[in-house]
Formats: structure tokens, C-alpha cells, sequence
């Protein structure tokens, strides 16, 4: 699969090639017809659909991007996920079955439905018991991480909002340099909400940021009476550390992707040429 998730990168990463021609290291004959080794964790019961509107560059205020995400909670784990990529899995195991379909054909047929999907990020809460595992991609690299499950000093406030139908109440918290409003539902008593956020006696339907750099809202829930399961998907080159290491790395890649790119070994450029990227934003949603 290194051959198909290098496609996909270079067709979403926003790449300016100053070379003629850009020889991938392998080709779609070495490509095996098969997904990432993936676990089941748990099974889903209630799946909370979520749109997540993310400022990646604060000089450029007026262009956010849009993911359609996922919480998919288990009777002991939850998995916080873009609903694209997950469906987008789900195809490819079953095309991938299909002999008549070139490797190729799977894969645009992929970054057709991937095209404009947004965050690849997934958190996963409570795994290992009492810890949240997480899974960041950055540029030809894919990081993971667990940490022990964070805490949020929230503050109660009387206001109340509705939300979805729902009648919610509001609390606020600063956590890892941002300050955040959130709206829960007490009418579904779980202690559960998009990306990281947990801590309140119900269901967060509606939270952001005070800058709106980050905003999530509740767009559908639903029960699943489905076997849908919870899963952790892994490569061997995967780079396992720390949140800390995480946020210095990501930093250094934002600053420098032409040193990420040209040091991975994966793409090679005719002597001479190039590849030319631009410094790209950061904007980390945890500023500390």
C-alpha cells in the first residue's frame, strides 16, 4: 500500500514541482491488494456525526477547512474519525476483492471520494483503559501517540443553547493554551465529545474555541443496531512517541517540508531539480 498512500498524499498536499519528472520509488505491480492490518477494538452502539471547521493559517482568516467527522461510541471505547476516510476504507476492502479492478483504478477511484475530506486525524479514548491513542499524519509521515486521558477544568454556566433538538447547557474551560465553550446535552448522559473532549455530564453537541480557529457542531446522532466496529488501523512505519515529540516535529515539518519530503527516500528528483514546497501554516489546536 506505499505506492497508493503516496497518491494520495501528493494529490492532497498542495505540492509545486520544479522538476520534469518525479519517479516514484516502486510501481503499481509491487503494490499489494490489500489494506492496513487493522483491530477491532469494540463495536459501535451510537454514532454522533460532527462538522469540524479548522483555520490552518491565521493570515488567511476566511478559509477553513471542513471535515465531516465521526464519534463512534463503543461500550468501552470511542473513536473520534473522519466519516469520509471511513467509508473510503470500507470501499476499498471490497474493491480490493474485485480482480477486474487495476490497483489504479482503486486508487482514483479513492481520491476522488477523498478529494476535499479534510482531517485524517483519528483519537481514540480509553485505549489502552484510562489512556487516549492518537494517530496524526503529517505530510509522507504518520505519527502515534498515547497519553493519559486529559482532564478539563470546566466551568458551569446557566446559559443554555439547543442543539440538534436538544436542549444544552454551556461550560467553558481553558485547555493546552485555548479557551473553549462547549454545550452538552444532559438528556444524553455521556461523558463523551469530539476530538479529545470529555469531562461533562452529557454529550457535547457544539464546541470552539474563543478565536473559532476550532469549532465543532453535532450535524446528526443516531443509534447503530448494525455490526459496525471500532478499529485500529496501524503500519509498520508508523512513528511512535510522544505528544510532546509529536508537537515539536510537526512544528519543524510546517516550518521545513522540503526536508521531510527529500529525506524520506520515497521520492527521487533528476539531478539537479527540485521539489519546491511552501512553509505551510500552523495552526495546532493544542498551543501548549
Amino acid at each position: 500500500m506505499r505506492y497508493i498512500y503516496l497518491l494520495v498524499f501528493f494529490f492532497s498536499l498542495n505540492l509545486s514541482l520544479h522538476a520534469q519528472k518525479v519517479v516514484f520509488l516502486g510501481g503499481e505491480q509491487d503494490a499489494p491488494r490489500k489494506m492496513d492490518p487493522c483491530d477491532t477494538l469494540d463495536y459501535t452502539y451510537l454514532n454522533v456525526h460532527y462538522r469540524q471547521l479548522v483555520r490552518k493559517d491565521k493570515l488567511d482568516p476566511d478559509n477553513l477547512t471542513r471535515s465531516n467527522m465521526v464519534l463512534q461510541i463503543g461500550k468501552q471505547i470511542s473513536r473520534y474519525s473522519n466519516y469520509t476516510y471511513l467509508v473510503n476504507d470500507s470501499i476499498m476492502t471490497e474493491e480490493m476483492k474485485r480482480p477486474e479492478l487495476s490497483t489504479m483504478k482503486i486508487v482514483n477511484n479513492a481520491l476522488v471520494r477523498t478529494k476535499k475530506a479534510g482531517d485524517r486525524s483519528i483519537v481514540i479514548k480509553n485505549y489502552p483503559k484510562g489512556q487516549y491513542w492518537v494517530q496524526i499524519p503529517v505530510l509522507l509521515n504518520r505519527y502515534i501517540y498515547t497519553e493519559p486521558e486529559p482532564e478539563f477544568d470546566w466551568n458551569f454556566s446557566p446559559d443554555t443553547l439547543t442543539v440538534l433538538g436538544y436542549l444544552c447547557k454551556k461550560a467553558t474551560c481553558l485547555f493546552r493554551g485555548r479557551y473553549y465553550t462547549a454545550w452538552y446535552a444532559p438528556d444524553i448522559p455521556l461523558s463523551n465529545g469530539p476530538w479529545k473532549f470529555n469531562g461533562l455530564p452529557g454529550l457535547i453537541l457544539k464546541v470552539e474555541d474563543a478565536d473559532r480557529d476550532y469549532s465543532f457542531e453535532c450535524t446528526a446522532l443516531y443509534r447503530v443496531d448494525w455490526k459496525s466496529p471500532i478499529y485500529l488501523s496501524k503500519r509498520k512505519k508508523d512513528i511512535e512517541t510522544t505528544r510532546e515529540k509529536f508537537r515539536q516535529a510537526e512544528k519543524a515539518a510546517m516550518n521545513n517540508p522540503n526536508a521531510v519530503i527529500g529525506n524520506s527516500g520515497l521520492v527521487t528528483v533528476p539531478k539537479g531539480e527540485k521539489i519546491v514546497t511552501k512553509i505551510l501554516p500552523y495552526n495546532p489546536i493544542e498551543l501548549e
